[in-house]
């Protein structure tokens, strides 16, 4: 029997890792639905429910415990409140905001939405992998999970971009038209 008094504080403190699994879960089941309807691909499928929940709700998350429970938040990473954690909410806000829309976006947003994730993900991984090595900061907030999902979700939904790229923008085959020889109008053989 699942005991709810144990899986909610695990969910909270794990929200980056359990908005993956459900994403994933999501996929899944989306997917069988999908095989009767075959509108979409499994890499579209995953990416759309990744973008939602592992990068959308996982953000939005983020903004509001930066943004509302700073204490609880710094005490989670191993660090001092700090002013700049208004300025993670906020830049969180914006990026769970965008992995929301990207749910169901076109290919050109998907892919803005990649880049920016992944720039700010791999970044904050980047600044946990330096207070790890320089600082020994292993708190779980730093070194637990949430290191791991920043890695985990750009790198998943790059694949998923990729391989979704030829289905959604197919290489346009070139096909020059014959060159036709025009003659001026002036050149005409009047006899």
């Amino acid at each position: 029997m699942v005991d709810f008094n144990q899986l909610v504080p695990w969910a909270l403190m794990n929200f980056s890792l359990a908005m993956a699994m459900v994403a994933i879960f999501i996929a899944i089941l989306s997917m069988i639905v999908n095989i009767f309807t075959r509108k979409k691909t499994g890499f579209e499928i995953i990416y759309a429910w990744m973008s939602l929940l592992a990068l959308g709700a996982t953000c939005i998350y983020a903004f509001v415990m930066h943004g509302f429970f700073p204490e609880a938040a710094a005490t989670a990473i191993g660090w001092q409140t700090s002013p700049f954690q208004f300025e993670v909410a906020v830049a969180n806000l914006g990026f769970g905001l965008i992995g929301i829309f990207a749910f169901c976006a076109s290919y050109g947003f998907r892919v803005a939405n990649v880049i920016g994730a992944t720039c700010w993900l791999w970044g904050d991984a980047g600044g946990h992998i330096y207070q790890m090595v320089m600082k020994h900061d292993y708190a779980f907030g730093n070194s637990g999970s949430w290191f791991w999902m920043d890695i985990l979700i750009p790198a998943i939904l790059i694949i998923c971009l990729l391989k979704m790229r030829n289905r959604v923008e197919p290489k346009a085959k070139y096909k020059p038209e014959p060159v036709r020889k025009v003659e001026p109008e002036f050149v005409k053989n009047d006899s």
